[in-house]
């Protein structure tokens, strides 16, 4: 015992000196590590240099006027109101015919189910290729005992010679016995042939004889090859199919066939002819019959032995492997006495590959149904959606008839663009027209034109509902105050309009409504300034070059130099992202000395030396 503890005391004192020899080595280089700092006053630039790029974009959303277009595909029913009415908002308009729009919505509902169902019927299939048995699996044929060895046979006597038979009549000819035509082909057979290319097992069949899938998968697996010789009731040979590794595929062993798949035998003419699209599972070869001359107690001739060289002519499968060589302990091919048997078929790495794809055709098919589901929802609201009603009080100045709805030749819905995009709209921006000859139906009414843009979540603190903007139009000069009236509480997503904000904050909308809105025209590009808000003042935050600064989770830190002259970690507060520069809004100031916050000499605690020399990334350009 005593032994022991000194063992262990001495394990302890040798693990102490270790790690107190390796802290003092890290101290020790640490301490003659040093890295080269930059005075932030060399690097940093005012944020007065980027606020031309700080506007706020917006468009004017509403005008006076409500304008409707045909939606595209649907007849007008019944239209409510005529020129020079008083309308209120909520007021029917017009009335669609929503018979088609019915046919549509059942379409899209059929579409569902059948999706649906495909999904069960393939996650089924996905389980029974789960549960199926690999063929390196398969049971092992047992040895066979020796043969025992026999005594030699004695010597045959010499025996007198036989006398000399009389001459007896002729045998007379006797018809051939009838063939043994099969019904249904599966794959436990007994044929003639050894089911190579050029000695393939010959199978007689009935002219509606069965091919099932296991016998399919048998020649596939086993690359033997089997001639099908198709027979009329009165045994006529009619065609043949000749069936190989060559001619099937993973698909066609995974169904039933028939013989007479795609085959048309015309007695009248005796032509027999095969469309291949609907048989394809083999080649196909067959002689023009003579009906005539082919009575039904005709006697049966084999096939031309020529016919096998005009589906396999010479050297075609010289390139094909020997047939192996079995041996008794060899594994075995299993007899298949049910085409229902699938197991020790395929292979492990096949059924992993079926899996594979059955798996990835499942998540196909649910993208494919929540598509369906989304068009299906869509046409339920258009089936709801068989009214236009006023969306505000005024006068009727425009409403077409009936026969100029159905000679309009419809071309969209109401005349609603998409916020803040641009692309195939970018000419009404621009190119307004103004005249109602395009419209359906025109509703005026009072009030002003509605602005809307978007705001970064870091200036939502300096807007409220209320609160006036300054805004003017790029189209036509047009300026004028605009007072808030709402602002939505759902972020939006980052477009064109909050290019120079922070890309990892939140956007919102804001709508306003013009004082003044003489001279602005519906989707007039604008810019707008948020009156007595920091934007119109000089901010005093500061620009560093964005490769600087480094990026943990949600915040950003730099590496200074302390007052000890030792690199510190020090945690700052941003704003936005312009030129390959971020704003550093709280955290820094210009007599800082930072440096580049990579590499493994960075790190808490070593020591730093001033420089000048401002480090850029080599693959950008400055």
């Amino acid at each position: 015992m005593k032994k022991l503890i000194i063992t262990l005391v001495c394990l302890a004192v040798i693990a102490g000196g270790g790690y107190f020899g390796y802290t003092k080595y890290k101290s020790s280089k640490d301490s003659k590590t040093v890295v080269a700092v930059v005075p932030v006053s060399l690097m940093a630039e005012p944020a007065y240099y980027y606020e031309y790029g700080s506007e706020i974009n917006g468009n004017i959303t509403s005008a006076n006027a409500q304008k409707i277009k045909l939606t595209d595909g649907r007849l007008v029913k019944t239209i409510y109101v005529s020129e020079g009415d008083e309308v209120k908002k909520g007021d029917t308009i017009l009335e669609y015919d929503m018979t088609v729009v019915e046919l549509e919505t059942e379409q899209k509902k059929n579409a569902v189910s059948v999706i649906e169902q495909s999904i069960k019927t393939s996650e089924r299939e996905l389980v029974r290729y789960q549960n199926l048995k690999p063929s390196e699996n398969a049971p092992i044929a047992p040895d066979h005992p020796d043969e025992p060895d026999y005594p030699e046979e004695p010597e045959e006597p010499d025996y007198p010679e036989e006398p000399e038979q009389p001459d007896y009549p002729e045998e007379p000819e006797y018809p051939e016995e009838p063939l043994d035509l099969t019904d249904e082909v599966v794959a436990s057979f007994t044929a003639e042939g050894t089911g190579s290319a050029d000695d393939p097992y010959i199978i007689n069949c009935t002219e509606n004889a069965k091919i099932t899938s296991a016998f399919f998968k048998r020649l596939l697996y086993t690359k033997r090859f089997a001639a099908l010789c198709v027979y009329s009731e009165d045994q006529t040979f009619l065609y043949r199919w000749i069936i190989g590794p060559d001619t099937l595929t993973s698909d066609t062993v995974m169904k039933d066939a028939s013989v007479s798949d795609g085959v048309t035998v015309d007695y009248d003419t005796g032509m027999i002819t095969v469309d291949t699209a609907k048989g394809s599972f083999g080649r196909f070869s067959a002689s023009p019959l003579s009906v005539s001359d082919t009575p039904a107690d005709d006697t049966y001739s084999e096939p031309q032995d020529d016919y096998y060289d005009d589906f396999y002519p010479e050297d075609t499968y010289d390139d094909l492997p020997d047939e192996p060589e079995y041996t008794d302990n060899d594994t075995y091919i299993p007899d298949y006495t049910t085409s229902e048997s699938e197991d020790y078929v395929y292979s492990r790495a096949e059924i992993a590959e079926m899996i594979k794809d059955k798996q990835a055709e499942i998540k196909q098919l649910k993208l494919d149904l929540k598509a369906a589901k989304l068009e299906y929802e869509q046409a339920k609201k258009k089936k709801a959606e068989g009214k236009v009603v006023a969306e505000m009080d005024g006068i009727v100045k425009k409403i077409g008839t009936i026969d100029d709805a159905a000679a309009s030749g419809s071309t969209s819905d109401e005349d609603d663009l998409p916020d803040g995009e641009f692309g195939e709209y970018a000419e009404e921006f621009y190119d307004e027209d103004t005249s109602y000859d395009d419209y359906f139906a025109v509703i005026e009414g009072d009030g002003g034109a509605s602005v809307e843009f978007m705001i970064s979540e870091l200036k939502l603190d300096q807007i409220n509902i209320g609160d006036t903007v300054s805004v003017s139009s790029y189209d036509t000069g047009a300026f004028s105050s605009a007072t808030i009236t709402a602002i939505v509480s759902e972020p939006a997503s980052y477009t064109a309009w909050n290019w120079g904000d922070n890309p990892n904050a939140s956007t919102y909308t804001v709508k306003a409504a013009l004082d003044r809105p003489e001279g602005f025209g519906e989707y007039d590009w604008l810019s707008i300034t948020l009156d007595g808000s920091a934007d119109t003042q000089q901010s005093t935050s500061l620009y560093l070059p964005i490769h600087y600064v480094r990026k943990e989770g949600s915040t950003y830190y730099i590496m200074r130099a302390d007052k000890d002259g030792k690199l510190e970690k020090h945690y700052i507060k941003t704003g936005k992202i312009m030129y390959g520069s971020i704003e550093v809004t709280a955290g820094l100031s210009v007599k800082d000395k930072i440096c580049f916050p990579y590499g493994k000499d960075v790190k808490e605690g070593v020591n730093t030396k001033d420089s000048e020399k401002i480090l850029y990334p080599k693959n950008v350009d400055y």
